[in-house]
């Protein structure tokens, strides 16, 4: 599979309908959950967080300018639980998670390699994002770091959490509402940022990751 076949941003069916995968997954947001409990007893579901992921938000953002890549730079744009991620405050570090996490990697590095007709250290692992019931990710680019991305996420009741984002040519907010398990690939370009954002109402766990291949034109 050509990478560029996706356009700007596709979905993907091969990756979660590999059983031995999602099982791995189920393990890791059990798992994760477990090591989150003392973090999630302090999370609080923001009455802003709907605004947060509106398309009026988003045009403020434009209006001003901001530069938002992502919850590196602007660790406010989110209530959801981190994991694994050095140098952030607040991330939820547990050896079972970090293990598990590493058992999906390989497993998602090799098909990903396969599938889009890259080596295997083109393939970098990023996010690994709890979000309880009203967690969101607000408005970013991930600009920081050009690139191809893929998210694994899953959810724990169908149609109560979504990705949108906004068409970098077209200006067209699109909103894809989450199935209990979706795989998506879009693209990091300077010259095309691609704002996108998170919000759910239910338990949804995604795992991301970081395809080093040249963007399409």
């Amino acid at each position: 599979m050509n990478l560029a076949d996706l356009g700007i941003f596709g979905e993907l069916e091969e990756l979660v309908q590999d059983e031995g995968l999602r099982q791995l997954v189920r393990r890791c947001t059990t798992a994760s959950q477990g090591a989150g409990k003392k973090m999630r007893a302090g999370f609080e579901s923001s009455e802003d967080a709907k605004h947060a992921v509106s398309e009026a938000a988003l045009n403020g953002i434009l209006h001003r300018g901001d530069d938002i890549s992502d919850i590196r730079t602007n660790t406010n744009i989110s209530n959801c639980l981190v994991f694994h991620t050095k140098n952030l405050q607040g991330t939820v570090i547990d050896q079972e998670v970090v293990d598990l996490r590493n058992e999906i990697d390989e497993i998602v590095k090799e098909r990903a390699k396969d599938l889009f007709d890259v080596p295997l250290d083109a393939i970098g692992v990023s996010g690994h994002f709890w979000y309880p019931p009203g967690g969101y990710m607000g408005w970013h680019t991930n600009l920081r770091k050009p690139g191809w991305r893929l998210y694994i996420n899953v959810a724990e009741e169908k149609d109560r959490s979504f990705f949108r984002y906004r068409d970098p040519v077209t200006g067209e907010i699109v909103t894809c509402d989450d199935d209990l398990w979706n795989c998506r690939v879009f693209q990091i370009r300077q010259d095309l940022p691609f704002w996108h954002c998170v919000y759910s109402e239910t338990n949804r766990h995604s795992f991301g990751y970081r395809i080093d291949k040249p963007l399409e034109s």
